[in-house]
């Protein structure tokens, strides 16, 4: 007899190679066994949220991450997870509003920082924006697609050295990664932007 937490994990990990094969509708189907055992289960609510992202369900997505924040307030994916819901439909206040929702709570979370900036960047509040994206980096350095999105903001302004040192630090992010062809195309950008 299988318990009711092996059960548990054992019908997220089936949901989760669904949603990996591209079988959305059914793993939502068996997200929702998961609730159905487990209301509070904050895995379950924000991925079954982010499916709903995905396949354009925007509303739905937006519920659950409501759901899981007021299940665990201090928990920044749902949070970060509704900025994404809210950027995809171009509703940029209620991304940033959600970014900073989470960031009061977890005002550490790169993730958060960058989805803030991705919002501002979106409403065209770039020096915002720029400063958003160097607070993400300051706690999460490691990601490359940090450094190119904070390239791309310091083009608007036409700051080409910064542009160029954004882009080789996320070549060599890249690198790291055993991803040549984007730390290629990250270099490319770089001479582009020295020669400007």
């Amino acid at each position: 007899m299988v318990s009711g937490e092996q059960s548990h994990i054992h019908l997220l990990e089936k949901a989760r190679a669904l949603r990996q094969q591209g079988d959305y509708r059914e793993a939502i189907e068996v997200y929702r066994e998961v609730l159905n055992a487990d209301r509070d289960c904050l895995e379950a609510l924000n991925e079954v949220g982010l499916i709903h992202v995905i396949i354009g369900e925007q509303t739905l997505a937006e519920v659950a991450f409501d759901l899981a924040i007021s299940i665990s307030p201090y928990d920044f994916r749902a949070y970060s997870n509704k900025a994404e819901a809210f950027l995809t439909l171009d509703r940029f206040e209620e991304a940033l509003e959600a970014a900073e929702e989470g960031l009061k709570l977890s005002p550490e979370c790169a993730e958060l920082w960058e989805k803030k900036a991705q919002a501002l960047e979106s409403m065209t509040r770039i020096d915002e924006a720029i400063d958003a994206y160097n607070e993400a980096i300051k706690y999460d350095s490691e990601n490359p697609e940090t450094w190119k999105a904070l390239a791309l903001c310091l083009d608007a302004q036409e700051k080409w050295t910064e542009v160029a040192r954004a882009y080789r630090i996320a070549a060599e992010l890249h690198e790291k990664r055993g991803e040549s062809k984007e730390a290629e195309s990250c270099e490319k950008f770089a001479g582009f932007a020295e020669k400007s």
